[in-house]
């Protein structure tokens, strides 16, 4: 008697698991993030940025609510008022490898462009996207220097939702 087992991610393709693709290694990739290529004006001039796809990017999506609390002298608990949510708040963290022990200088620097732009940025993740997040803004970001490592670089940044719905202005310039 033999026992055959299947890759792992063969496995988890044919259970069909959403957003499950296959990375040039063959691991499953289960949340990437791709960015479509943009462009901003800095001083007059314009500075553009290539479209790319980042796998196996970690995602930590934040949205808080407005409400009001209101107390009441010799009630038991307060009265809450619901008025509006805020924009979601997205932490991302990506590491970007080289190949042979050469640093990836073309794709940290295209990266470092998007994050520096003062527009939205087009996102294309199925895990974003399932939260209505298809635009958001860079707020801030860290690109640490690591000792030790020569082909890759780790870059954390934070954003926040752009709702095309209410800011369509915001993506037409």
């Amino acid at each position: 008697m033999s026992i055959s087992f299947q890759p792992l991610s063969q496995a988890l393709s044919e259970v069909g698991l959403p957003g499950v693709s296959i990375s040039s290694l063959g691991t499953p990739v289960f949340s990437d993030l791709s960015v479509g290529k943009g462009s901003y004006s800095v001083n007059g001039q314009t500075v553009k940025y290539s479209a790319f796809n980042v796998p196996n990017t970690l995602f930590v999506v934040k949205k808080s609510k407005r409400i009001i609390s209101t107390s009441i002298n010799g009630g038991t608990s307060d009265v809450l008022e619901y008025t509006g949510s805020g924009s979601a708040e997205i932490e991302c963290t990506i590491r970007i490898y080289g190949s042979n022990l050469i640093f990836p200088f073309f794709d940290v620097n295209n990266i470092y462009l998007m994050l520096e732009s003062n527009q939205p940025i087009q996102i294309n993740s199925w895990y974003l996207n399932q939260f209505n997040i298809f635009y958001a803004v860079v707020t801030d970001y860290q690109i640490p220097q690591q000792m030790g490592n020569m082909s890759d670089q780790l870059i954390k940044f934070n954003m926040k939702q752009v709702d095309p719905n209410q800011y369509p202005t915001l993506l037409n310039g």
